[in-house]
């Protein structure tokens, strides 16, 4: 009896803390869902991350049960609408990035800032990758800049006729040249280096000088 009892406590608690859980009314159908992208956390960091979306997990299920969330956004590109490489890319971000950052995470010299820059034909995609990139590098405890420092202008002509695997140590070093980049900070690049993979490779750019990581 007393055990059937706690079990209904802990239900009930469970219902209260979910009642207004957007996810128990969201189902729309498979085509629905294929469109979304998602990643589950624990309450905690889903409430760090979106303190106002996320409510902080309650001290009476804590000590009961753990519980995470399933955070959602839409797909960059409709699913089945985008080139097969694309999909590829979309499906191994996670785990792609991961690898990057734990790779920088070694490299990186200092505590200064660290930018991040995305190569990948399809614009939106780029944006997708660095976002995900910067918020691995703010998980891993580094102090991540908004936004990568540009070369002056005559340089930006002089590399882009050059392929993406000439450009990067030159851009580097002209970076450091022109001081747009301190000793330390650096710049984390992700990228496609040949057009038929569906790998990405990450580099690091320091004290004016570029390394790929893998």
């Amino acid at each position: 009896m007393e055990a059937a009892l706690l079990f209904w406590l802990a239900s009930l608690f469970y219902a209260s803390d979910h009642a207004g859980d957007p996810i128990q009314q969201a189902w729309q159908g498979r085509e629905h869902t294929r469109q979304l992208e998602c990643e589950r956390l624990s309450q905690a960091e889903a409430h760090r991350r979106s303190p106002a979306e996320v409510p902080p997990p309650a001290a009476r299920t804590a000590t009961m049960m753990q519980l995470d969330a399933l955070v959602c956004a839409r797909r960059v590109v409709p699913w089945g609408k985008s080139d097969p490489r694309d999909e590829v890319i979309l499906t191994t971000l996670s785990d792609e990035v991961a690898a990057i950052v734990n790779a920088a995470a070694s490299a990186i010299e200092g505590d200064g800032r660290v930018f991040v820059d995305a190569f990948y034909p399809q614009p939106e995609i780029a944006q997708k990758i660095a976002n995900a990139t910067r918020i691995g590098l703010a998980d891993a405890g580094r102090r991540v800049g908004s936004r990568a420092p540009l070369l002056a202008a005559g340089d930006v002509e002089v590399v882009g006729a050059m392929s993406l695997m000439q450009a990067l140590p030159i851009t580097c070093a002209r970076l450091k040249a022109e001081g747009s980049l301190t000793d330390n900070d650096a710049i984390v690049v992700v990228a496609i280096v040949r057009d038929n993979e569906t790998q990405l490779h990450g580099g690091v750019c320091q004290k004016g000088r570029f390394q790929w990581l893998r």
